[in-house]
C-alpha cells in the first residue's frame, strides 16, 4: 500500500528563505534534523557505491589499481552494479567481516593476507590496492595506516586507506573528501614542468572540447592532466610535475592543498557555472591569476548564440531542476531565470554558501519553490502542472511524464562549451531526439520489468564456459576472501522484503549507506512504487553518543507526517558495533508515536534469509490476533485461505513470481492464497491464524510457520510449486546434478529430477539449510573454493546455479544452467510458464 503525507508537502518559496536568511534554513532543509525518505531521488545520497562516482568507482581512479573491500557483507553488496560497468573487471575484491570480527578485530590481520592473495590472482601486478573500509573500522578506531603498511611490506605493492565512512558525510573530512586525498597522495615529488597542470575535482575526464582547455592551451600550457585521462600509471605519476592546479570541485580543495603543502604545487579553485556573464568574470580572475590575457570571445559568442537560438524556439518551457545532475540547482535554476525561462522549482540542499545564488533568484523569480528530495512528506510529493522540462534524474522521477534531461554524464562540462551542451540537449530531449525520461540508477531497469511484467532474462538457460580473464590461484588461503563473487544479500535486506508496503514507517538504522544498498539494489519493488522506507540519517557524533532519544525524535516527527500504521526498525552494523538495544529503542518509539513497532535484529553479517526469518517473527508475533495476548483462543479457520511464506524477492527473483505462484496454487484448488512478503497487507497478517493451512516456499519462513502452528494449530507444508519453471529441457536420465539454490527450492529440483531419472541429485546453498529438506551428501558452502570442491566430489555433469557462479567451475566442461537466485547475484528473472502445478 502507498502511503500519504498528513502534513503538506515541506517546501519553501525562494524569497521566503532569502528572508530568513542562512542563519535561519528551516529544518525540513536541514537533512540532519529529520530522517531520510529513500525514494529514487534520494538514491546518490544513501548510496554512495551505487550511483556515479562514489567512494568505491572513486578510489579505482588511478590506472591499474584495484580495490579491496572490507567490510560487513552490506557494505559490498550493491558494488556489483559497479563491477558489471566496462573497465571494472577484477577490480574488486571483498574481505567479509564476520560478527566475531566485530567483537575481535581479527579481521585486521587478514587485510595484509587478503591483500597479497589478490595480487597473486591478476596476471599483472597492481598499481595500487586500495583497501576500503566502512563505518565499523571508523567505529572500532581501526589505523588503517598501519595495516595498510604492513599490506605492502607483505605483498610488494602499494596500498593505500580508501575510507568509506557515511557516518562523517556532513563531517569536516566527509567520505569523498578523504578519497581524492588518498588517491593524491600517491604522487612523488618530481621536476616541475613550466607548461603543465592538473585539473582536480571530478575523476571522469572534463569534455575534451571544453573552452578550459582550449583557453589554457593559448596561454601556453601544453600539458593538462586529470586523473579521468590517465592512461597508465605513469601518466598519473605525471600529475606531480604540473606548475599549478586548477581544482574545479570544492571536495578536492583539502586534496590540493596537501599538494601544495608536500609537493609545492600551488592550486587556484574554479567554480562550475552556466551563467555566461559570470564564466566570463571567473575567466577574467584566472587570466589575472596565471598573468595572460585569455580571449573568450569565440567562445562566449556561441554559448550566448546557443542560448538566444533556444530561447526563440521556447520561450515559454518552464523547469524544475534537480540536484542530480552536473551543475549546483541554485546556481542552474538562477541562469535559467535571468535567460528569461520560468523555474518552478528547485530540488536540491540549501547550505549558506548557496544564498549568493538564491539571493538573486528570489530577486527575479520570487515564487520558485525549493523541495529537500530527502524530507519526509516528499512521498506524497504531486508534480506542479506548469513544469514542461526537468533537468537531473531527481527532477525526473517527480515528473515522469515530462520531457527530462538527466544531465549526468560521467565525462564533465564545463564553461561555455558546458552551457552549449545543456541547450543543444534540451534541444534534442524536447525533439524526441534523446531519451525523454533518465533512468534513477544504474540498475532501474527492475521498476520496468516490475510495470510490464517482463525480463530480458527467461527462464533457466545454459551458461557456457566465461570468455573472461581466469584468476590464477593464490598461494593461499584467506576466509572470507571473494576474489569472484559480490556479497550476497545481508539480513537487513531480507528484513526490509518482507516488511516492504504493509504500511509501515521503515526506519533502517544506519549512516545512509545501507538504505541505498537495500532500496538502490536488493529491493526491486522500490523502483516502481513509493514505500516509507527512510534511514536514521546516523552521524558520527550520534553513533558515539549514542543519542537514541533524537532518533525517536526524528521518528516521532516523520509519523506526524505520514499516515503510517507501525514502525519498524531495522538494524544495522552500527548499532550492532555501539550495542544499541534495539528493543528498547521500539518501546521508546512506541510511546513516542503512538503506533506499534517492530525491531529487527540485523546487523549486516548476517544472510538475507536470518533478517527475513526475524522480520516474519516479529510481524507475526506483535500483529496476529491472539498471539501477543496469548488468550489461548485460535481463529476461526477459512476454508480454502492458504498462507505462503518466505515468497520475497529475494528467493523468487521475479517481478511477476506471487501472481504466478497463486495461479499455479490456485489451480490446484486454492481459494485464496496470501504471500507473506510479496503482496500481503498487514490486514492479512494481522488474520494470518484463520489460514486452513500455510506453505514455505523458502527457509526464511519456517520458523513463522511453525510459530504459527504452535499458536494457531495452523498446518504447513514445505515446497516450491514453480519448480517445472526451474528445469531446463534436457534428458535427465542417468545425469548426476548439482543443484545449487535456496535449499526448498533446491530440495523440490531435487525430487523432481529423481523422478525424471537421474542417478543423483545432490543440493548445496549458502544461505540456511533446514532439517526438513537437507538430506546427507547435500553441501554446506561457505567460501568460493567450496563450490568447485562439491562439483569435484560427487562428478556432477550438470550444474543448476546462479549464472554468476559460472567462474568459479573454471575447466569444468560439464552443462551448467543458469538458475537465477535474486539474493546471490542480484540479478531477476522472469519464470517460465507454469501450468498444471
Amino acid at each position: 500500500m502507498s502511503l500519504r503525507p498528513r502534513a503538506r508537502v515541506a517546501s519553501y518559496t525562494a524569497a521566503e528563505l532569502w528572508r530568513r536568511g542562512p542563519d535561519d534554513i528551516p529544518a525540513e532543509l536541514v537533512s540532519s534534523t529529520h530522517l531520510i525518505y529513500s525514494s529514487p531521488a534520494a538514491l546518490a545520497f544513501n548510496s554512495p557505491g551505487a550511483e556515479g562516482f562514489g567512494v568505491k568507482r572513486a578510489g579505482l581512479s588511478v590506472p591499474g589499481s584495484v580495490m579491496l573491500v572490507v567490510a560487513p557483507g552490506c557494505c559490498g553488496r550493491n558494488t556489483s552494479s559497479v563491477s558489471e560497468l566496462p573497465g571494472y573487471e577484477h577490480r574488486f575484491f571483498y574481505l567479509l567481516m564476520s560478527e566475531t570480527d566485530l567483537i575481535t578485530a581479527r579481521h585486521l590481520a587478514r587485510i595484509p593476507r587478503a591483500v597479497k592473495a589478490v595480487c597473486e590472482s591478476l596476471p599483472d601486478p597492481p598499481s595500487v590496492v586500495m583497501v576500503c573500509i566502512t563505518c565499523v573500522d571508523a567505529l572500532l578506531g581501526t589505523d588503517m595506516e598501519r595495516v595498510c603498511r604492513a599490506a605492502e611490506d607483505l605483498a610488494g605493492v602499494r596500498v593505500r586507506p580508501c575510507y568509506m565512512y557515511a557516518l562523517t558525510r556532513e563531517g569536516r573530512r566527509p567520505p569523498m573528501v578523504n578519497v581524492r586525498q588518498s588517491i593524491y597522495s600517491l604522487l612523488e615529488p618530481a621536476r616541475r614542468d613550466p607548461r603543465s597542470c592538473n585539473l582536480l575535482g571530478h575523476f571522469a575526464p572534463v569534455e575534451q572540447d571544453s573552452d578550459l582547455k582550449g583557453l589554457l592551451e593559448r596561454a601556453g600550457v601544453r600539458h593538462v592532466r586529470e586523473v579521468g585521462s590517465c592512461a597508465t600509471f605513469e601518466d598519473f605519476r605525471d600529475m606531480a610535475r604540473a606548475n599549478f592546479n586548477l581544482v574545479l570541485n570544492p571536495e578536492a580543495a583539502p586534496a590540493a592543498q596537501d599538494l601544495s603543502e608536500r609537493l609545492g604545487i600551488p592550486w587556484i579553485e574554479l567554480s562550475r557555472l552556466y551563467q555566461v556573464d559570470r564564466i566570463h568574470s571567473q575567466y577574467e580572475a584566472l587570466g589575472s591569476a596565471l598573468g595572460v590575457r585569455l580571449d573568450q570571445a569565440p567562445w562566449r559568442e556561441r554559448a550566448q548564440d546557443a542560448v538566444r537560438a533556444f530561447g526563440a524556439r521556447h520561450a515559454r518551457e518552464v523547469f524544475a531542476v534537480g540536484e542530480c545532475c552536473n551543475a549546483d540547482p541554485f546556481e542552474l535554476a538562477l541562469a535559467l531565470v535571468r535567460y528569461g525561462f520560468g523555474v518552478a522549482e528547485v530540488f536540491g540542499t540549501l547550505a549558506p554558501e548557496r544564498f549568493s545564488h538564491l539571493a538573486r533568484l528570489a530577486e527575479l523569480s520570487p515564487q520558485t519553490r525549493v523541495y529537500s528530495n530527502l524530507e519526509p512528506t516528499m512521498i506524497g510529493y504531486e508534480p506542479d502542472a506548469a513544469v514542461t522540462l526537468t533537468v537531473g534524474r531527481d527532477a525526473g522521477h517527480y515528473h515522469p511524464d515530462r520531457p527530462n534531461l538527466a544531465w549526468n554524464d560521467d565525462v564533465q562540462p564545463f564553461g561555455y562549451t558546458a552551457v552549449i551542451g545543456l541547450f543543444a540537449s534540451f534541444e534534442r530531449v524536447l525533439s524526441g531526439k534523446a531519451e525523454r525520461r533518465g533512468a534513477i540508477s544504474l540498475r532501474d531497469e527492475r521498476a520496468q520489468d516490475l510495470a510490464a511484467g517482463r525480463s530480458s532474462r527467461p527462464g533457466p538457460r545454459p551458461v557456457r564456459a566465461a570468455g573472461r580473464t581466469v584468476l590464477r590461484q593464490p598461494s593461499l588461503e584467506v576466509k572470507g576472501l571473494r576474489r569472484v563473487l559480490t556479497p550476497f544479500a545481508p539480513d537487513q535486506s531480507g528484513a526490509v522484503s518482507v516488511l516492504f508496503g504493509l504500511g509501515g514507517l521503515s526506519v533502517i538504522v544506519d549512516a545512509g549507506g545501507c538504505t541505498g544498498n537495500v532500496c538502490g539494489f536488493d529491493e526491486p519493488r522500490w523502483f516502481a512504487g513509493a514505500d516509507a522506507v527512510f534511514s536514521a540519517g546516523l552521524r558520527d557524533m550520534d553513533a558515539i553518543m549514542g543519542r537514541d532519544d533524537l532518533l525517536v525524535k526524528k521518528l516521532a516527527d516523520a509519523a506526524g507526517k505520514i499516515d503510517a500504521r507501525f514502525v519498524a526498525l531495522v538494524g544495522t552494523p552500527v548499532p550492532a558495533v555501539i550495542g544499541t538495544d534495539l528493543t528498547a529503542l521500539r518501546r521508546m518509539s512506541e510511546r513516542a508515536t503512538g503506533l506499534p513497532a517492530v525491531a529487527v535484529d540485523a546487523n549486516g553479517m548476517r544472510l538475507y534469509d536470518a533478517g527475513a526469518e526475524r522480520a516474519y517473527r516479529e510481524l507475526f508475533l506483535t500483529f496476529a490476533d491472539g498471539i501477543r495476548a496469548d488468550r489461548g483462543e485460535r481463529p476461526a479457520r477459512e476454508p480454502g485461505r492458504l498462507g505462503v511464506l518466505g515468497a520475497t524477492p529475494m528467493d523468487l527473483s521475479d517481478p511477476g513470481a506471487a501472481r504466478a505462484l497463486a495461479e499455479a496454487l490456485c489451480a490446484a484448488g486454492w481459494r485464496r492464497v496470501t504471500c507473506f512478503g510479496m503482496g500481503a497487507s498487514l490486514d492479512d497478517v494481522m488474520s494470518a491464524g484463520a489460514a486452513e493451512r500455510n506453505l514455505v516456499v523458502a527457509p526464511s519462513g519456517l520458523a513463522a510457520a511453525k510459530l504459527l502452528k504452535e499458536r494457531f494449530g495452523t498446518p504447513y507444508d514445505i515446497d516450491f510449486p514453480l519448480v517445472s519453471a526451474l528445469i531446463p529441457p534436457i534428458g535427465w536420465e542417468g545425469r548426476r546434478v548439482l543443484v545449487v539454490h535456496q535449499q526448498v527450492a533446491a530440495d523440490a529440483l531435487r525430487r523432481e529430477l529423481l523422478s525424471r531419472g537421474c542417478a543423483d541429485v545432490r543440493c548445496a546453498s549458502f544461505f540456511m539449510r533446514p532439517d526438513e529438506v537437507t538430506q546427507p551428501g547435500d553441501v554446506a558452502l561457505r567460501e568460493e573454493a567450496d563450490l568447485r570442491r562439491a562439483v569435484d566430489d560427487m562428478g556432477a555433469d550438470v550444474v543448476l546455479a546462479d549464472a554468476v557462479l559460472r567462474p568459479l567451475l573454471a575447466g569444468y566442461d560439464g552443462d551448467f544452467f543458469d538458475e537465477t537466485h535474486f539474493a546471490l547475484s542480484g540479478h531477476l528473472t522472469r519464470l517460465a510458464a507454469v501450468s498444471g502445478t
